[in-house]
């Protein structure tokens, strides 16, 4: 690839003549530790690091042939762009070849349910004889190949590759969880998506948004021009209005609030899963699922209005749903041999937790039994607010770990026990696995158990040290009534 096409859409102020734009290159440069050869190196401002300070060495190395940064680095041929964070995001994507182009793109963002309505989506594509490629917090997902990621949304270069190897293997659509983090940091900048989708917002990333209103507004990036040609978003939120009130682009709404442009009636629930008729402008859709709880309805209302935005017919939607029996990690249920029910689940902020559990409560025969904790090196303000959730709709808590990293467990713990009103009563069980045993062990017939807070995870998180942990494996262990 030529230099002019790798920059190509870049928002370039200025270059210094040794930079030849017919040069070939065979790769780009993000990291300094790592550098390949003819690739140019890119600097940004990055949310720990500033690469700027690495450029000039990059290029003494003699493999670097010229720097793209946000300004003029002296003694070194510099293309000089706007904003470093677009800037490596559009070459990632020049240099893939622009996959996303040849993909129908849906994304989506909020706090809570990107997994879920992802999964469902998945499904109805799929029933419409589309070949999606799946990319969220389980990874990326596309026939028969996973890709596991670090995050919910993959680095510039990391998407970017994994979009053309699916675009590759025949994929024609795109199904994604786009964070905040992602959005703020423009990672996926160049990609327009046909459709964006809004679930909902709730307290959570506040380490690094700082408040409720970056955060906000860091969600309501993806419904600008620049990312999105129409909105699909959640009404029944406070944020869900007032996002359909300051967005410019096409929009429609949904959820059961009244007003809403996608809704629905007829709804019934038990603990094998729901039915409902969705009503839209255009019909009905019968619609029957094994996933348990209003949160669910929701989150299959937001996908339904995504894929008939798309123009998805209502047979492939109602089947797609039906298809779907569980996502990984999200309200997956196991059931003891006395009759106790158990679920795992991902909720890992206040509102999902309060979510998950109100849902739970509406079947509730005897006791609710909750064990969950709070990752560390994470937002400290969520952890009395995710004890009040789960004293609110439980009748015994166990607080225990979830990934504390390199902070001390028995703070995180002393941070959650302060949101309880009556913390005495509260079982702390620091260890995981013995958390999940004593649970599973007290559970009666008509006990309803939740694990949260690690759902699909199948790891670990101690000091600097990555473990095996998997609280579906866990449980599974205490099935049986011995």
């Amino acid at each position: 690839m030529k230099v002019s096409q790798l920059l190509d859409g870049l928002s370039v102020k200025g270059f210094d003549l040794e930079v030849d734009f017919e040069t070939e290159i065979k790769d780009i440069n993000i990291d300094s530790r790592n550098l390949k050869k003819r690739a140019p190196f890119f600097a940004f401002k990055g949310a720990a690091v500033d690469s700027h300070k690495f450029a000039a060495d990059a290029y003494a190395s003699g493999i670097v042939p010229f720097v793209v940064a946000e300004r003029k680095i002296e003694g070194v041929p510099t293309v000089v762009v706007e904003d470093g964070r677009k800037a490596v995001a559009r070459a990632c994507r020049n240099f893939f070849g622009k996959p996303d182009e040849q993909l129908s793109c849906i994304g989506i963002t909020g706090t809570n349910g990107k997994t879920t309505v992802s999964y469902i989506i998945d499904s109805i594509l799929k029933d419409a004889g589309h070949k999606p490629v799946l990319v969220g917090t389980t990874g990326v997902v596309f026939g028969d190949t996973v890709v596991d990621l670090d995050a919910t949304t993959p680095s510039p270069y990391e998407f970017f590759k994994v979009l053309r190897q699916a675009l590759d293997a025949g994929c024609d659509s795109l199904v994604m969880e786009v964070s905040s983090h992602a959005l703020h940091q423009h990672r996926i900048n160049g990609v327009v998506f046909d459709v964006g989708i809004f679930t909902n917002l709730s307290g959570d990333h506040l380490d690094y948004h700082k408040s409720m209103e970056e955060y906000f507004e860091a969600k309501k990036i993806l419904f600008t021009s620049e990312y999105c040609n129409v909105g699909v978003i959640g009404k029944d939120s406070e944020y869900g209005e007032r996002l359909l009130k300051e967005v410019e682009i096409d929009k429609t709404s949904y959820g059961l609030t009244p007003k809403c442009e996608i809704t629905a009636k007829e709804i019934w629930f038990d603990l094998n899963g729901l039915k409902a008729k969705l009503i839209y402008p255009g019909g009905e859709i019968d619609v029957q699922s094994a996933l348990v709880g209003l949160h669910n309805l929701e989150n299959i209302m937001s996908a339904a209005a995504g894929t008939l935005m798309v123009g998805i017919d209502s047979k492939n939607i109602a089947n797609g749903i039906s298809n779907l029996k569980n996502v990984t990690g999200r309200l997956e249920k196991f059931e003891k041999s006395n009759g106790a029910y158990i679920f795992v689940d991902y909720a890992h902020t206040d509102d999902a937790l309060e979510n998950v559990l109100e849902a739970l409560s509406s079947f509730k025969e005897q006791r609710i039994i909750t064990v969950f904790g709070c990752g560390g090196d994470r937002d400290r303000t969520k952890r009395p607010r995710m004890a009040k959730a789960a004293e609110k709709n439980s009748d015994v808590v166990i607080v225990t770990n979830d990934n504390p990293r390199t902070e001390d467990p028995k703070q995180i713990i002393s941070d959650i026990i302060e949101g309880f009103e009556n913390a005495e009563s509260v079982i702390i069980t620091p260890d995981r696995a013995l958390a999940i045993e004593k649970a599973c062990g007290m559970a009666n017939q008509g006990d309803i158990v939740l694990i949260a807070g690690k759902g699909h995870e199948d790891y670990m998180i101690l000091a600097t040290e990555t473990i095996h942990f998997d609280d579906r494996e866990e449980v599974k262990k205490h099935l049986e009534v011995t």
